[in-house]
């Protein structure tokens, strides 16, 4: 071996306990005797046998399908992977250029990995993208969620398109919702220039941006998401800052130059400006940039990248968490193994003058072409740190190898003999779960963090941190109970029972100084006369007879809260009595009821009465109760902006995050969660 591959080995023990040393070996989960394959980005270079060694002798293979990644070819074969036909099924690891088909996808064993998610369209398609970031600003606010440019499809969304041009004239940008690399865009300042024969968005163009030496750039940043249950989101270190090559200017003249608009690489390596870099070394001269250079150039001009680069963070988990539901859904349905699915997006970013990053495009199958050194330089590294990090300890290249039912060599024996005994497997991690009250799957699903955590290279875990789970942990348990937690009529009782118990503590709680501020008495008034209408028309729907003696409007505003917060909690003891045994999905439930407040309960319920087309079954259905006053609550919950039942006015606003992201340098990883 070479000296360079000798100092960077880890130890390889054979079967006497003899270490020998190997750079494409390291070791990982229980007792340190389970090997992960280390990929190496310099082994394209080099050549070295001795790289190859080991995938040669565990006869590890690939296989690339709709695509011509000359890269992921050459990274994978310098390791001793052989390549086989892109229609055989005796694979470790698939590569493909486009979406998986459902069949392919449940087939898939265990020792087999795959480089995308079903249903990731949900996130790189443009219209399924819009309407997925447009669902969440409108459950969690607009300005939580504001990380597209206003929006419309057309021609659905013409008229709405229409009504907004006449307040802002542009310009705007089309593009069509299924294409890349910038084909089919261009920029407008008329509705009229635009075709309406086929599905199209139309963005408001973003006219102030960022310039560096007064030329427009984006920036390419590399994604990797390895599981989406649970969710982990990792951000590489790295990424590609690209420039127009036409000095920006706003006049609209220039509305149909697309190599001073657009930023694309495949737009503006067509330019007879197009600069291009030869050595790898140089980070900031030309068309392309390293992202790094680029941050390096607005911190010397006194910018804050560490803000701007938690902005960007913030963009990516949000972006992501718009479609979770919909892939985490896809992938319990289809694939039958975890692990076996990664995925890698190309997110472009453009950032406008007061540091905002604004989401312009997610790619299913960034380009990984090398066409300068410095793409070379930069996804080399970075799919070399992506294969190493989606090794899984369980389901690694070379331990499944040894499961295989084919005669083992004398090399493969000695290694089976590294593996830990059914005995020795977890059961120190069994022990500390039971004393934490953790299943053997969560206990599983934490090992499998902390092992990714600690081969991640170049990559920075983003989602889960401590800081991103507080922001954003309470949104996914909000998601997940629209999907799983209310299949049931109890769940939805116990969930309206825990919203009750909020208005109850609200009512309950000081009033401070706002006892003496008009504006606020008037609204709590107009609040508590919400909960009385309430609490006369739902006792009469309780099995057990409730008398309410409700507080007259005569009563000063405190004594009324204080009365009124009593009998509201004298109902929710007879409410909570009537409720039926069933099982239920007792621990995610439990977590979202415990941490829910009052509005994200209510967004639940809502969405509960508009899937159910009733409100009856939180509500009560008593043969005492007056049909009229049934019509009217179930009528009064259906309606979104006036809350689901009259109890509240008040709108869901997730709150917003605050500063983070690393500091210093942008390579500098984050702190583990």
């Amino acid at each position: 071996p070479s000296p360079q591959c000798m100092n960077t080995s880890q130890n390889f023990s054979n079967g006497n306990n003899k270490k020998i040393k190997h750079p494409c070996i390291m070791w990982t989960g229980g007792f340190r005797r389970i090997p992960i394959l280390v990929f190496h980005a310099e082994a394209i270079l080099t050549k070295d046998s001795y790289i190859r060694l080991i995938g040669e002798r565990y006869r590890l293979s690939f296989k690339i399908v709709r695509t011509d990644s000359r890269l992921v070819r050459s990274i994978l074969s310098a390791h001793g992977f052989r390549e086989v036909h892109p229609s055989s099924n005796e694979y470790n690891l698939m590569w493909t250029g486009s979406h998986l088909k459902p069949y392919i996808l449940r087939t898939l064993t265990d020792i087999q990995k795959v480089n995308h998610f079903p249903r990731s369209y949900e996130l790189t398609r443009k219209d399924r993208l819009y309407k997925n970031i447009n669902r969440m600003q409108q459950a969690y606010g607009f300005k939580t969620f504001h990380v597209l440019p206003q929006t419309f499809i057309l021609p659905a969304e013409y008229q709405e398109f229409c009504n907004s041009y006449s307040k802002d004239r542009g310009p705007w940008i089309v593009k069509p919702v299924a294409s890349s690399r910038g084909r089919g865009v261009y920029l407008i300042n008329n509705p009229n220039q635009i075709s309406l024969e086929e599905n199209i968005l139309v963005s408001r163009y973003i006219n102030n941006p960022l310039l560096i030496d007064d030329f427009k750039f984006d920036v390419r940043l590399y994604v990797l998401v390895t599981s989406y249950d649970p969710l982990i989101i990792y951000l590489y270190e790295e990424g590609l800052a690209r420039f127009a090559t036409v000095r920006y200017d706003q006049g609209s003249k220039n509305i149909k130059n697309q190599f001073m608009h657009l930023t694309n690489y495949s737009v503006n390596k067509k330019s007879g400006d197009y600069v291009s870099c030869d050595d790898p070394e140089v980070e900031d001269y030309g068309n392309k940039w390293s992202m790094s250079a680029m941050l390096r150039y607005l911190k010397q001009e006194g910018r804050d990248t560490t803000s701007l680069m938690a902005s960007v963070e913030d963009l990516i988990i949000k972006t992501i968490v718009s479609a979770e539901l919909a892939i985490a859904a896809a992938c319990k349905a289809f694939v039958p193994h975890r692990g076996v699915c990664f995925e890698l997006y190309g997110f472009d970013v453009l950032i406008d003058s007061t540091l905002k990053p604004w989401l312009l495009e997610v790619n299913l199958s960034p380009s990984l072409a090398c066409d300068a050194p410095l793409d070379l330089k930069i996804k080399a590294s970075m799919i070399s740190d992506m294969f190493t990090l989606v090794e899984k300890a369980k389901t690694s290249f070379l331990t499944v190898i040894l499961q295989r039912s084919r005669p083992l060599s004398a090399s493969d024996a000695e290694m089976k003999n590294l593996m830990p005994s059914a005995k020795e497997k977890g059961t120190s991690g069994r022990h500390v779960g039971s004393m934490l009250g953790l299943s053997m799957e969560e206990i599983k699903v934490l090992r499998r963090v902390k092992d990714e955590y600690e081969r991640r290279g170049g990559f920075i875990r983003i989602f889960p941190t401590p800081l991103t789970w507080e922001i954003y942990g309470l949104i996914l348990l909000l998601i997940a109970a629209y999907d799983l937690c209310f299949c049931s009529k109890v769940q939805a009782r116990r969930a309206f029972s825990a919203y009750l118990q909020r208005v109850q503590l609200r009512l309950m709680k000081e009033a401070g100084d706002q006892v003496h501020n008009p504006a606020w008495a008037a609204k709590e008034d107009e609040q508590m006369e919400l909960v009385v209408r309430f609490l006369k028309r739902a006792a009469n729907n309780l099995q057990q007879s409730l008398r309410m003696l409700l507080p007259s409007r005569r009563l000063a505003l405190y004594d009324r809260r204080r009365i009124l917060a009593h009998q509201l909690g004298e109902f929710i003891i007879c409410y909570n009595r009537e409720e039926e045994e069933e099982g239920v999905d007792a621990e995610g439930f439990h977590e979202f009821v415990t941490k829910a407040s009052e509005s994200d309960l209510e967004e639940v319920l809502t969405f509960y009465t508009h899937k159910n087309k009733s409100a009856s079954v939180f509500l009560g259905t008593c043969c005492g109760g007056s049909k009229h006053s049934n019509s009217q609550m179930e009528s009064r919950a259906k309606e979104r902006h006036s809350s689901l039942h009259p109890l509240s006015h008040s709108k869901f606003h997730f709150r917003s995050p605050g500063n983070y992201g690393r500091n210093g340098k942008t390579a500098a990883p984050n702190s583990s969660g």
